[in-house]
């Protein structure tokens, strides 16, 4: 029948193929069976041959029209169960097969084409409402949904009934038209009501029944149905003697069994009412009369029970998952390997209602039938998890310490409020070895830190003709960065190192290269100090595959001559007072750890002159590149004139502000300048 339609989540029907027909493509469940697509519109097509050909036939001689008319539910659950692109050519077949069928009941052809038109068009409105935007298979879940089809069925038989009373009026036949009118629409809301739910999408409610039960409350529900509309041969309103059985049934059966339970039940009492026999006996209580009262009973038991059915499979669904949902949480709750607590929170009182055996574990006052958390926990630990419930917005994390010295890492949420009281779940891992693994480790980097810290050099000496500036901010706790200053006559020495890497292991590393520079007579050359500390720590930088920049001034106090050994760092100025110009100061050797020779270069600080060293975290600061960083000093220079310290401070301002940046350290020292270049303007002369 065309393109493939989904499969309906339900019901998981499979999709219909593009030759479903042609090739018996299976389209349909039912029970255990698939029944192939040209094999159930064959089916339904000779059904609805039968019902049409059936109610004609039995049609009593004192009405214009049949009683009921179960054809228009079998046409309607035929359009249903395709889409509505298909929904004309099944409205043609159910056309060609009523047809012939209602000129071999005697009606004349003209008659029996509007009837037949009348038929396509209520099947045609009625397909194409329910299946809707969605174009899928309707479902029968709630009574909502029952509802919308009942709706929908009065729509599309209502325009049944004025066109099939036009066509009976314009023939001749007036009192058939207002006999339509009168019962027309009823008997087919009624087929519709009775069949067509049979092929809509059912709910997935369980039975409850099993087969035997099954069978039991069939035979009672037809049996009392046989005996008020069978065997009844009185008036009298014997009609609610069917609804405990059909309530019973109701109860226990599927909604799809219930159905089918109903169309026996009504096709009794359409029966009966026709042969004159039970409460709607036709010929006793005028035929129209009896039609609508046979009507209105078979639409009140669809409406009713059906949706009773409804309600009771919701209800019974909830419940299941409820119950289910109870259980998982319960294997949950006992099965996880953190200890769980429900508690219950009162004016005064944290007291545990339930807990898992984890928790029982955990806090061995459990099992002695301790339920107050203070006794539990101590009181301190419920102080502070009464603080967080008293903030708390839906849930929060928290470490306890308890009373024995354990602590608790735990999590707190509300499950539910009331007035007086109210329900947490706690959960918790005993984390007080992790904690006191945390806490040393915690300890030693606060030593690591203080080590550092000291070996940093103290308040700089006062050394007449020379000032300092100096600046360090790690990008962590520990840095791996380093500077030194030493005076001792005639020399002062200057050192600035940048270790590969942050953290722990290269603060580590800077202290023990500090120290090794340190342990070298300030008189020694630059080069030879270098070279002899290269060797000192040689063997820890191969361990780790790790290298140092260096940078390695002396400066000689009275002349103002330096000698330089620069391993690898690059970052080495000379700020000329004289000319105004920032100059660099580097060489190709290669860092401590990389190389083995390092050459010594010299030259002189003029009175007024600055020698500065950065590491690479202040090259960073000013936009990573050697003319950004020149350009920054010069500048700080020429509004700062060259004060050593404010020089520092300038170049450092941002430091730490860096996303994951570097260690940021320098070191600066000035020579006093002769006191005609100690102006102001000639400070500012700078670039």
């Amino acid at each position: 029948m065309g393109t493939a339609e989904a499969a309906d989540p339900v019901t998981s029907t499979p999709r219909l193929s593009r030759a479903g027909i042609a090739t018996g493509t299976p389209r349909f469940h039912i029970a255990r069976w698939q029944i192939p697509d040209a094999v159930f519109i064959i089916a339904m097509l000779l059904a609805l041959a039968v019902a049409t050909a059936l109610s004609l036939k039995l049609q009593p001689s004192g009405l214009m029209t049949p009683p009921w008319w179960p054809a228009s539910g079998i046409a309607l659950g035929l359009g249903i169960c395709f889409r509505r692109r298909y929904t004309w050519m099944l409205a043609l077949a159910v056309s060609a097969v009523t047809f012939p069928i209602l000129l071999w009941a005697g009606r004349p052809a003209p008659l029996a084409a509007a009837l037949v038109v009348a038929v396509a068009v209520e099947m045609v409105v009625g397909t194409v409402l329910l299946r809707g935007r969605e174009d899928r298979r309707p479902r029968l879940f709630t009574p909502g949904d029952l509802a919308r089809f009942l709706a929908i069925a009065l729509v599309s038989t209502t325009l049944y009934g004025l066109l099939a009373s036009a066509a009976f009026y314009l023939s001749g036949n007036p009192a058939a038209a207002v006999e339509t009118l009168q019962t027309g629409v009823l008997k087919h809301v009624a087929g519709m009501a009775l069949l067509t739910p049979l092929l809509m999408a059912p709910t997935h409610r369980k039975q409850q029944a099993g087969y035997a039960e099954t069978v039991g409350h069939a035979i009672w529900t037809l049996g009392t149905a046989t005996g008020v509309f069978i065997f009844n041969h009185t008036l009298l309103p014997l009609a609610f003697l069917t609804f405990p059985s059909l309530v019973a049934a109701t109860l226990r059966l599927s909604t799809r069994q219930l159905s089918l339970v109903l169309v026996g039940v009504a096709s009794i009492a359409s029966h009966g009412s026709v042969i004159g026999l039970g409460p709607f006996a036709f010929d006793q209580i005028g035929g129209a009369a009896g039609v609508a009262l046979l009507q209105a009973y078979q639409l009140s038991i669809v409406a009713v029970l059906l949706t009773l059915s409804l309600l009771v499979g919701s209800e019974r669904e909830m419940s299941s998952r409820l119950h289910e949902s109870e259980e998982l949480f319960r294997e949950g709750f006992n099965a996880s390997v953190a200890g769980k607590l429900m508690v219950i929170r009162t004016a005064t009182l944290w007291i545990v209602e339930r807990a898992n055996p984890t928790a029982r574990d955990l806090l061995p006052g459990l099992r002695e039938g301790v339920r107050r958390l203070g006794a539990l926990m101590g009181e301190e630990a419920v102080t502070r998890l009464s603080e967080a419930a008293d903030s708390l917005s839906e849930n929060a994390r928290l470490m306890l310490k308890l009373a024995d010295g354990r602590s608790f890492d735990v999590s707190i949420a509300v499950i539910k409020e009331q007035p007086e009281e109210t329900l947490f779940t706690l959960h918790f891992h005993d984390v007080t070895e992790p904690e006191r693994l945390r806490e040393l480790e915690q300890e030693e980097r606060n030593r690591v830190v203080e080590v550092q810290r000291a070996l940093l050099p103290g308040d700089l000496p006062e050394t007449p003709g020379w000032t300092f500036g100096t600046s360090i901010t790690p990008a962590r706790l520990v840095g791996g960065d380093f500077y030194d200053v030493r005076v001792r006559e005639p020399s002062i020495v200057l050192s600035l190192g940048d270790v590969m890497g942050k953290g722990m292991d290269a603060g580590m590393l800077a202290a023990a290269t500090r120290t090794a520079l340190r342990s070298h007579d300030p008189d020694m050359t630059p080069a030879a100090v270098v070279t002899s500390a290269a060797d000192i720590l040689a063997g820890d930088l191969r361990r780790i595959d790790a290298f140092v920049t260096l940078a390695y001034v002396q400066v000689d106090i009275d002349s103002g001559d330096f000698r330089f050994a620069d391993a690898g760092h690059g970052l080495h100025f000379v700020v000329r007072t004289r000319s105004g110009r920032v100059e660099r100061l580097s060489s190709d050797d290669m860092p401590v750890g990389l190389g083995n020779q390092w050459r010594e270069l010299s030259d002189r600080l003029a009175p007024g002159d600055m020698i500065l060293l950065v590491s690479d975290g202040v090259l960073d600061l000013w936009g990573g590149s050697l003319d950004g960083l020149e350009d920054a000093i010069a500048q700080c220079a020429n509004g700062n004139g060259t004060n050593p310290q404010a020089v520092v401070d300038y170049l450092c301002a941002n430091a730490g502000e860096l996303l994951d940046g570097d260690d940021v350290t320098a070191v600066a020292l000035r020579r006093a300048g002769h006191a005609a270049h100690e102006t102001p303007e000639t400070s500012k002369s700078l670039r």
